[in-house]
């Protein structure tokens, strides 16, 4: 029995995958085909007034059958997406992100991709960039319908924040919530969406470029911001303001934490050692065994790792996402935005 100063792994944090979700990996071999399933159903971090991810009725993919028909037809198509990526010639999870969407939204039934990475110019000088730019069919009620399709211009970040029990502003603010790298966090990421980002894709050189392409218009915006909250190992923090219910949680903890983690996992608890870019759906191997893991972990530090991404998965299928980082993490704190943001709730 545990001691009552011991502090207790927050178990309850760990879940069941999506029964959908599931069933759709079932088949499905190639990494970044099952990255690509994971997001057709990952929820959005934030809400930021607009909404997220396309959902699957709008891609056309609703239908479990049709989807499990189209995702099947991508594995075939293996050489082609390697030859997409290879393009952007960096191994950068957000440009893996930006590329998968991509993919989708050119291939997906009631979609088509207009344009990407669209530079923004005035007399000379670059403003910025829209990440997307995508038409969407609607659906077709009748032989006689003929509604144009809708203009989306959309901004993408796949983002994975660790909760701090102390830090700047209060128990809700998102300032709370950083990156790995400790130079951004979920208030930093969302304050430029709402103040540049957004307000780009309404611009006149935003409207100009999409004259050029033939979708000028009424015009919808969307943020698609998959990703994962992480919660001290030991304890479960109110989730951040702008932050979704839904949004997948995981935990942390430094390495010299690790063992007490372990300990209180039940018997026959194994893993996966995500390795970037592949984050987002569980790898098609069979999980390790815990000392395995324990193994790799101690060699990884040892060498001066920084941080290690686990997917633990628990006897009864449940799973939880998990960042051991280096004991003197967090080096440094980045400064909460210049400007107070709205509330999600």
């Amino acid at each position: 029995m545990l001691a009552p100063s011991q502090p207790q792994a927050r178990l309850d944090i760990f879940r069941r995958p999506a029964a959908a979700l599931t069933m759709d990996l079932k088949r499905l071999s190639h990494s970044w085909v099952r990255d690509m399933t994971w997001l057709l159903h990952a929820p959005d971090m934030a809400t930021l007034g607009c909404p997220g991810r396309p959902a699957l009725a709008e891609l056309g993919l609703d239908r479990h059958d049709r989807r499990q028909a189209w995702l099947a037809e991508q594995e075939t198509l293996d050489a082609e997406f390697e030859r997409q990526r290879l393009k952007r010639r960096s191994p950068r999870l957000g440009l893996y992100h930006e590329t998968l969407w991509q993919w989708i939204l050119a291939r997906a039934p009631r979609t088509r991709l207009l344009a990407y990475n669209i530079a923004l110019r005035e007399k000379g000088q670059t403003l910025g960039e829209l990440d997307l730019l995508y038409a969407s069919t609607p659906v077709v009620d009748s032989p006689c319908d003929d509604r144009k399709a809708d203009v989306f211009h959309a901004e993408l970040a796949i983002k994975f924040f660790l909760g701090l029990p102390e830090g700047p502003g209060g128990r809700h603010d998102a300032a709370r919530w950083i990156g790995v790298g400790s130079f951004d966090s979920l208030a930093i990421k969302c304050h430029r969406l709402l103040s540049h980002q957004l307000p780009q894709g309404l611009s006149p050189a935003a409207e100009r470029q999409r004259q050029a392409l033939g979708a000028a218009g009424p015009l919808q915006q969307r943020t698609i911001m998959p990703g994962c909250l992480y919660h001290p190992w030991d304890r479960r923090l109110p989730l951040p303001r702008l932050a979704n219910d839904s949004a997948e949680q995981g935990l942390w903890c430094h390495r010299s934490a690790w063992p007490a983690l372990v300990r209180q996992l039940p018997e026959g608890t194994a893993g996966h050692w995500l390795i970037k870019p592949h984050w987002l759906a569980p790898p098609v191997s069979a999980p390790l065994p815990l000392a395995a893991l324990e193994g790799a972990l101690a060699r990884h530090f040892n060498d001066q790792g920084k941080s290690a991404h686990l997917l633990l998965v628990l006897p009864d299928g449940k799973q939880c996402r998990v960042f051991v980082v280096r004991n003197e993490w967090p080096p440094a704190l980045p400064l909460p935005p210049p400007a107070v943001l709205p509330s999600a709730h």
